[in-house]
């Protein structure tokens, strides 16, 4: 025991050294954090508590000039529709005459007015018109019918018992519809009783919800509209007060007869305390509330409070930590890795410095032995007997015996009977994926397949099983013990399908697609339904949007394929955007082109449209001559046919196919000019400089005025002036020669027979014979 503590006592004595200077580091770092923390604390608060009061204010203003705007602005159309509507002519001139009842055709044509003018509003629910003289009543839900069969008899008697010519309000039919209703009594200008009555009806949820967008949380700060009348028309919060006199409530009672004007702040008691309230009144009398509880203000301070304690607190503790720990807790995971390479090294209990950077090195490359390793390991991992036989079931070209069958599922313990469906998920654009190499298909096929069986268990199917297949994608087998109908089955699939892509997307951001294929009763026919799912995946190149397909959600085959006409036109213009170098104008066609196959609903016939584009493409750089298609590396068409999707295609033809033929063209364009310009040269020495322009043009077949612009591109003059270089360059060659040789023999022989005068040396009379003839040679050099 002993030995323990004291091994105990000696960890702690080099962790929290004992010393005085330390401990008095450590109160000196604590007071140090804390009184400037606590002081700049009470400014903050006092400061955030005075901006707090300041933003309220603001917000509350301008929320109330928001939504006076939005509701003005809404109200003002319905009311502006509706005076158009009872200005009508027909309704004007009809509205008083009882022969009004057997005017179909009229009424007809009204009916259609009313409908256009809800279409032209979404929130209009219904529009009812009503005319006294002829017992006639116009809805747009429910057509023509008379005052007493019309579901609207209250509200329009309501309209007509009314003291008020038009107006908002809430009519006795609200409390089942829940309708708020913009009336209007007929004729708009008169003197006696009303003849009618035009009411618009809207749904108030749906208005409170386009007008109250802001969608402030419940407890918090609410907004409320009431008329000249002093009728509540709309609130954010509480819709039993719809309708109701703001006389009736209390808040609104105190809110309204208060002497404060326009925006001015008051205190009004309600159920949950004191509102801090904002009013703003319009020209036409309505007036906008906006309540704020008190316990919403005091809410934010006590959270400020605790903001700033917090604060304190942590940076309090923050401070004495990093005061005592010592940098060995800071770099403790280094020091572990240093550990870990040390012990690869010289083997478990090595201790003493070292090269800590090798030991690093060690500890990284052993890591990434294992990783590798791990790779490796997966892909050569087998998949069992009974997966072995379920993927010989899957790929079966042919109708298998139901009797063989059932006799090798046995010897796995697999039930042969009941419905199968196969469920195929597929990665989409893995060309693109930066997380793994292109060798590391197996990894995404395992991560996937372990998705898929966690999600399976517990789930609604008797069994099930997943496998890898190709490295590409993982099939699920799922089975029902007893007969399921085939609209449960498809929900049962679409839901697990559903499960599968929102879980690979989340934990492991993988966009998959997955192919459903039919239920299929007995395990013998489970390459039916493989081969279902498999037709059903194709879908991926028409709707890039959709992640789950089902076979028999498919469309049926509709006969376009027999009027479809492959576009060759969009091939001609690819081809020749491709040749003139413009990859924009070469991308738009190709999206044309995508346009006009899919007209074909068939995968098929797609596919071979892109490989025939493709073709076209090879062959266009073919024809710019012998060696260009060395260049293409491996096989197009493969690459063109991993691709399945109409993004990946896309993405293909524009990011490498396109950029590809461009570097080709460019170069063979470029060697193509060099040769030619070669050829030429060649072609005026050996004729001696003699050829024309025309006739040079003629042998490389190029016309005479490119030819000199390529001259002057290659060879930095023109035609003419590399000629005439030529011509005078031979000339020099043919007469510096000869004449060259017989000065050289002169001045040989007068050199011989040169004597010195008497008193002159030897060495002086022939140096100053040679200067002359030196300069002259040099001259002629």
């Amino acid at each position: 025991m002993k030995p323990l503590l004291s091994k105990v006592r000696q960890a702690a004595n080099r962790a929290f050294p004992r010393s005085n200077y330390f401990r008095r580091l450590v109160w000196l770092g604590c007071v140090s954090v804390t009184v400037p923390i606590l002081i700049l604390g009470l400014a903050y608060y006092r400061y955030s508590v005075n901006k707090i009061e300041e933003q309220f204010q603001a917000d509350s203003r301008t929320s109330l000039t928001l939504l006076q705007e939005r509701t003005e602005n809404l109200m003002t159309d319905i009311e502006y529709q509706s005076m158009q509507l009872a200005a009508n002519a027909t309704i004007r001139s009809w509205l008083g005459r009882p022969g009004f009842a057997e005017q179909y055709v009229i009424q007809m044509n009204l009916l259609d007015l009313m409908t256009v003018q809800k279409n032209a509003s979404s929130l209009v629910q219904d529009i009812v018109y009503y005319a006294s003289a002829s017992d006639t009543v116009l809805s747009n839900a429910y057509g023509k019918t008379t005052l007493a069969d019309s579901p609207e008899r209250e509200n329009i008697a309501a309209v007509l018992k009314g003291t008020r010519s038009e107006g908002w309000t809430y009519l006795p039919a609200y409390a089942s519809n829940g309708y708020i209703s913009y009336v209007r009594q007929l004729p708009v200008m008169r003197t006696g009783r009303p003849m009618g009555a035009l009411i618009y009806e809207l749904k108030a949820a749906d208005l409170g919800r386009q007008l109250f967008q802001s969608g402030v949380p419940a407890g918090e700060e609410s907004y409320a509209v009431v008329d000249a009348g002093g009728t509540i028309l709309l609130h954010s919060s509480d819709a039993a007060l719809l309708g109701q006199q703001a006389d009736s409530v209390e808040l609104f009672r105190s809110v309204l007869s208060g002497s404060g004007g326009e925006g001015q702040f008051v205190m009004g008691e309600a159920a949950g305390g004191k509102v801090l309230t904002a009013t703003y009144k319009t020209a036409l009398g309505r007036t906008y509330i906006s309540m704020l509880p008190e316990s919403a203000i005091a809410g934010q301070l006590n959270w400020m409070r605790l903001f700033v304690l917090g604060s304190v607190l942590v940076i309090l503790v923050f401070g004495i930590v990093l005061t005592v720990a010592s940098s060995k807790f800071a770099y403790s995971p280094i020091d572990k890795l240093i550990l870990y390479g040390r012990q690869l090294r010289h083997g478990p209990g090595a201790a003493g410095r070292g090269n800590e950077i090798g030991y690093i090195r060690s500890s990284l490359a052993y890591l990434n032995d294992q990783a590798e390793s791990l790779r490796a390991y997966i892909e050569r991992i087998q998949p069992d007997l009974r997966d072995r036989f379920v993927l010989k079931l899957l790929t079966a070209s042919a109708p298998v015996k139901p009797q063989a069958v059932e006799a090798e599922a046995q010897a796995y313990g697999m039930p042969a009977t009941g419905g199968f469906a196969v469920l195929v998920v597929r990665p989409e654009n893995l060309f693109k994926e930066k997380r793994f190499l292109p060798s590391e298909g197996p990894i995404i096929v395992f991560a996937v397949k372990n998705v898929m069986q966690e999600l399976l268990e517990g789930g609604p199917f008797s069994s099930g099983y997943v496998l890898g297949k190709e490295d590409k994608e993982a099939v699920a087998v799922l089975r029902w013990d007893g007969p399921v109908r085939e609209e449960e089955a498809a929900c049962m699939l679409d839901a697990y399908a559903g499960r599968v892509c929102e879980a690979l997307k989340t934990h492991l951001s993988f966009t998959v697609s997955v192919g459903i294929g039919g239920v299929r009763e007995g395990l013998h026919l489970l390459s039916e339904s493989y081969r279902e799912a498999e037709a059903a995946l194709q879908q991926r190149l028409f709707d890039e949007h959709r992640r789950v397909f089902r076979y028999d959600a498919l469309p049926a085959p509709s006969g376009k394929l027999a009027t479809f006409n492959y576009p060759k036109e969009l091939e001609l213009e690819i081809t020749e955007h491709l040749l003139q170098g413009e990859l924009g104008l070469a991308e738009a066609s190709l999206g044309r082109f995508y346009e006009r196959i899919r007209q074909s609903e068939s995968y098929n016939t797609a596919m071979h449209c892109y490989h025939i584009l493709l073709s076209s493409i090879i062959q266009s750089l073919e024809e710019m001559g012998y060696g260009v298609l060395d260049n293409l590396g491996d096989n197009l068409f493969e690459q063109l046919k991993a691709r399945q999707t109409y993004r990946e295609v896309q993405e293909w033809f524009v990011e490498f196919l396109f950029p590809m033929h461009r570097q080709i063209t460019e170069e063979s364009r470029a060697n193509a000019t060099r040769i030619a310009v070669q050829r030429v040269c060649a072609y005026i020495e050996a004729h001696q400089g003699m050829p024309s322009l025309i006739e040079c043009a003629e042998y490389v077949s190029m016309s005479p005025s490119y030819l000199s612009r390529l001259f002057k591109q290659e060879a930095g003059m023109t035609f003419i002036e590399y000629l005439m270089k030529y011509k005078v360059d031979r000339a020099k060659k043919a007469a510096g020669g000869d004449e060259s040789q017989r000065g050289r023999d002169r001045r040989a022989d007068r050199l011989l027979r040169a004597q010195p005068e008497p008193g002159v040396p030897a060495a002086s009379v022939h140096v100053a014979e040679a200067v002359p003839h030196v300069a002259a040679l040099s001259a002629e050099a």
